[in-house]
C-alpha cells in the first residue's frame, strides 16, 4: 500500500485558489472528503488526500 502525503487546509486554498473561511466551510461540512487528524479543545484539524480531492473536483465537473 502506498501512502500519499495529505493535503493540509493551506494547500487546498492554492489548489483551489479559494478564501481560508471557504475551504474551512468545506471541510468542516463535509463537502470535500477529509480526514479529521485532531480534535482538540479549541480546533480541529482535517486533511485531505490528493486521490479523494482528485475525486471530488471530477465529481464537480460541469459538462459542455
Amino acid at each position: 500500500m502506498a501512502l500519499e502525503k495529505l493535503l493540509a487546509p493551506k494547500n487546498l486554498q492554492e489548489i483551489l485558489q479559494l478564501k481560508k473561511s471557504a475551504i474551512n466551510r468545506l471541510l468542516a461540512t463535509g463537502q470535500i472528503p477529509s480526514l479529521l487528524v485532531t480534535d482538540g479543545q479549541k480546533r480541529r484539524a482535517f486533511r485531505v488526500r490528493p486521490s479523494d480531492l482528485e475525486k471530488w473536483l471530477n465529481s464537480r465537473r460541469v459538462s459542455d
